[in-house]
């Protein structure tokens, strides 16, 4: 009895779903696909406990086939697939002038207490002089307040793999946090920039594995951070929540251990 004949996808264009069904029979494994308008990382693999999530440009929607293959070499080999990996290039090389801008994000660095863009500009000089730029985030800005308030945790920075865009939670930007903490935060999401590394193998994706635990603890900030974060997360929740300035620090007779994965959760 002969193998089922392996699905190929229709020379039309392509949906999300179309390229999911195609690459999880290619590969043997679930792999779910998202369309999305990134013009710097135009195909990301993320490794997941059960399945391999990828995102890519809407425009693979039109890959032919020798693309679609290689998509699939190169997701199982990563950069083994040599030839693979040309002919991906030669795709990404020919789509990139044709893809629409993106939208852009309104930046916003000077809050009422702190600037953004002076800590970063300190951050660079001090702590990644020697990063290419193009292992610098993007741009910063001071984030949104959500429509509902934080409850039980809080993500005070993110950093965008697809943008390099970090933003930097709003109810940071108070008297009563210092300055050295918001510095901290940033430092934080641009560690992620400088080591962001799309994964195309088997591991999981680790966003604080050993090389970032490592250089994070090497900065100075980051202990002090840590022990004003233990003595505040109840009052930093209740601002956030409630929209009201957080009042002065003050030591917890109960340290919350568990702070930095609920603050930071990418």
């Amino acid at each position: 009895m002969s193998a089922p004949a392996e699905p190929r996808p229709s020379p039309t264009e392509l949906s999300a779903d179309d390229w999911a069904r195609y690459l999880s029979h290619s590969l043997g494994r679930e792999v779910r696909v998202r369309y999305g308008r990134a013009r710097r990382q135009v195909i990301v693999a993320y490794p997941e406990r059960h399945a391999l999530r990828v995102r890519m440009n809407q425009a693979f929607g039109r890959a032919p086939h020798t693309v679609r293959d290689a998509v699939a070499e190169w997701l199982r080999d990563g950069r083994e697939a040599r030839a693979a990996c040309r002919e991906l290039d030669r795709f990404i090389a020919a789509i990139v002038p044709t893809l629409a801008p993106a939208r852009r994000t309104r930046l916003v660095t000077r809050g009422a207490t702190h600037d953004l863009a002076e800590l970063f500009a300190e951050l660079v000089a001090e702590e990644f002089a020697t990063l290419p730029p193009e292992r610098r985030p993007s741009a910063i800005t001071w984030g949104r307040r959500g429509k509902r308030g934080a409850r039980r945790s809080l993500l005070l920075g993110s950093f965008c793999p697809e943008t390099y865009l970090v933003r930097i939670h709003p109810v940071l930007d108070q008297p009563a946090v210092p300055r050295a903490f918001v510095r901290y935060v940033l430092f934080h999401e641009c560690l992620h920039a400088a080591l962001n590394e799309p994964c195309t193998d088997g591991e999981r994706a680790r966003h604080h594995g050993p090389e970032f635990r490592g250089r994070e603890r090497a900065y100075a900030g980051t202990a002090p951070a840590l022990r004003w974060q233990e003595e505040n997360l109840p009052a930093l929740l209740r601002s956030a929540r409630t929209g009201k300035p957080m009042p002065l620090p003050h030591s917890s007779k109960n340290p919350v251990r568990w702070l930095q994965g609920v603050l930071f959760g990418s």
